[in-house]
């Protein structure tokens, strides 16, 4: 499931491409021109298809070791085509063919791609032999080759210990993929979470708990949904209410990050009835911190907690269930 941090981050890049096409101030709701109903929906299509392709992406790297396996089959016939050939390297080049969570991995991914799937690890495939000679470096390699026939514990520890020294050690493995894919540094932590999550609740049997796919009527898909099209559509109420609260209001000495992060708060507080004020405030100011400038946070900080009280004074915020109306 795609995490609603994420989630949150996609309505927010949508606003702000939607908000750099066209003046939001030139919307008059719900009579929209043909041009605006168009360029409006458009950009909802691309916010649905961006979270989708965060799932997609997911599967894409799952699929990653069965892939590799595939170039390492390859490459040992051909060693075994030599007239000398080197059995040593034969047999490592056979380690990941040696592990049936790798082909469970890949039959659950296969089984749950889009058919408007867009990603291929043959785009990447000049470097896989770079990516073997890292594997080479990791001493966990080198102990589970030992074994002929890795139990299913060892296959999912050689697994997470794999993905983890991919990400964490290797930048540029994390090039690679933000060049292929512009999303990944958003998609990071959702995806290695995932996977991680798959591996570990992967059965011996072949049961893979593949996250599913996110469909129109998904939470994710929804949240994403109500917190564009609701601020879209209240861009200009919220802005009346943030000068109610704040000296010397002027949009335009705003930086734009921070007054869209401060009108999907404004979405959450008054229209995701679900959702604590705090986790709101907590998140977008998270968001605030990465994805604005470095004086932002606190300026946020600041307004939101002006507007939480107001707001809270006037009984506009309505929160439902346990906990949720904890200041």
């Amino acid at each position: 499931m795609i995490s609603r941090r994420l989630v949150r981050i996609k309505a927010l890049q949508s606003l702000y491409s939607f908000q750099q096409g066209e003046s939001i101030a030139d919307f008059q709701w719900p009579n929209l021109t043909p041009k605006q109903k168009t360029y409006f929906d458009d950009t909802l299509s691309h916010l649905i298809e961006s979270i989708q392709q965060s799932h997609d992406f997911y599967l894409f790297l799952l699929d990653f070791p069965y892939e590799l396996s595939q170039y390492l089959l390859e490459e040992q016939a051909l060693e075994k085509a030599k007239f000398y050939p080197d059995q040593t390297k034969i047999r490592r080049l056979g380690l990941l063919d040696r592990m049936p969570l790798i082909k469970y991995l890949h039959r659950a991914v296969t089984d749950s791609q889009r058919k408007s799937f867009a990603f291929d690890w043959a785009n990447l495939s000049a470097q896989f032999d770079t990516f073997y000679q890292w594997m080479q470096e990791w001493d966990f390699v080198t102990d589970i080759d030992f074994f002929e026939q890795p139990t299913f514990e060892q296959q999912q520890a050689f697994l997470e210990a794999f993905f983890a020294n991919l990400f964490e050690t290797k930048e540029s493995f994390f090039d690679t993929l933000n060049d292929y894919y512009p999303g990944w540094s958003d998609d990071e932590l959702y995806t290695t979470r995932e996977i991680e999550k798959t591996i570990q609740g992967a059965t011996s049997n072949g049961v893979v708990p593949v996250a599913s796919v996110p469909t129109l009527n998904s939470e994710e898909i929804e949240l994403a949904q109500q917190l564009f099209v609701t601020t879209a559509k209240n861009s200009q109420s919220y802005e009346s209410q943030v000068a109610e609260i704040s000296d010397n209001w002027d949009p335009s000495r705003i930086a734009v990050m921070d007054l869209l992060i401060i009108k999907l708060t404004l979405t959450e507080f008054l229209h995701c009835p679900t959702i604590p004020v705090k986790v709101t405030i907590n998140e977008y100011l998270e968001i605030t911190k990465n994805y604005s400038t470095p004086n932002s946070s606190r300026f946020v900080n600041g307004v939101l907690d002006k507007l939480r009280i107001v707001m809270e004074d006037q009984g506009m915020i309505s929160k439902s269930g346990r906990g949720l109306r904890d200041k």
